[in-house]
């Protein structure tokens, strides 16, 4: 059977997906139905896509593992959609959604968990070591609106600078910093790691590790926020000596809004294919299915909304 191309059902209503439908959870009937109708999710995205329905692959994938659920008005009309492309009763997988749960930064009395940084990226014991000696109380009081991130590979096919323009929101007041992260490529050295204030923001504490390519940042704000108030931040990172690279990823310890990343090639270093990294917690990275198309301009770039704890970047391969 074709990927993309939709199974003939000939069960009368006993079978799973059938069953999961009348008794759920909805991530189980959303899987089943998914891989009863022979679609990819990246064939599924496409049939979305051509409704004017714009859905990322991270989220299709959160839906059926059940780290997710769609909730929002624009994620529903997804789901509605989805139960037409796959041939299944109407309302049947929106039924087991139940009633939304409170969500945003008005939802009283829910807080996300924090995740430590070492539960996504390596070197593990190096990341826990330096976060910690920074981490503070504003940490838990911030969560990411919007991210971007634009990492520039130089000639050498290393990651020689990233800068990163974001807007947090306060879920609390007096929240006055926010904390970067950086990690090198192993091999590198701490020490050849620069970060950058660029606007509207100064430098606090820079802790890097002794014997390996990390660095925590203390990002300090001009004032303390207010309970809903947002803040526009810049910063960049230049990074001297490097072994060669082959991803950037960016790790999120909580649910965020939006993340766009770009990267961008020397002309004379050109990658012969790239791709999209999604990585759960506690997993291993996976490549997406399909490839990121490098533009005229020696640039890719993914644009994801609705982020999940975990990992997002674009990998690349030079041979």
């Amino acid at each position: 059977m074709a990927s993309g191309t939709l199974r003939r059902r000939t069960d009368t209503g006993t079978g799973p997906v059938q069953v999961l439908l009348r008794t759920g959870p909805f991530h189980e009937a959303l899987r089943a139905a998914i891989d009863d109708s022979g679609l990819t999710l990246g064939s599924l995205r496409n049939r979305l896509a051509q409704r004017g329905i714009r859905v990322s692959l991270t989220s299709l994938s959160y839906w059926q593992q059940g780290r997710s659920r769609p909730e929002r008005p624009t994620s529903i009309r997804a789901v509605q959609a989805i139960e037409v492309i796959l041939g299944l009763p109407r309302h049947s997988l929106v039924a087991l959604l139940g009633p939304p749960r409170p969500r945003g930064r008005w939802a009283t009395g829910r807080r996300s968990t924090p995740r430590g940084y070492e539960g996504f990226l390596e070197p593990a014991d190096a990341l826990a070591q330096t976060v910690e000696s920074v981490i503070g109380p504003s940490d838990r009081k911030l969560r990411l609106f919007w991210q971007e991130d634009i990492a520039w590979v130089a000639a050498d096919r290393a990651i020689r600078r990233v800068r990163s323009r974001l807007v947090v929101r306060a879920l609390e007041d007096d929240a006055d910093r926010h904390m970067m992260v950086y990690c090198g490529e192993p091999g590198a050295d701490a020490a050849d790691i620069t970060p950058l204030a660029v606007e509207n923001c100064r430098l606090g504490r820079v802790r890097r590790h002794r014997s390996s390519a990390v660095l925590a940042v203390e990002l300090l704000f001009d004032r303390r926020l207010r309970t809903g108030e947002t803040y526009l931040l810049e910063y960049a990172v230049n990074v001297g000596h490097s072994p060669r690279s082959h991803d950037y990823r960016r790790a999120f310890r909580y649910p965020a809004e939006t993340y766009i990343l770009g990267v961008r090639f020397d002309a004379s270093a050109l990658p012969v294919r790239c791709h999209r990294l999604v990585q759960a917690p506690e997993e291993p990275p996976s490549r997406a299915e399909e490839d990121l198309i490098l533009s005229s301009a020696h640039s890719v770039h993914l644009a994801e909304h609705d982020i999940q704890p975990g990992v997002l970047g674009i990998g690349w391969e030079w041979d």
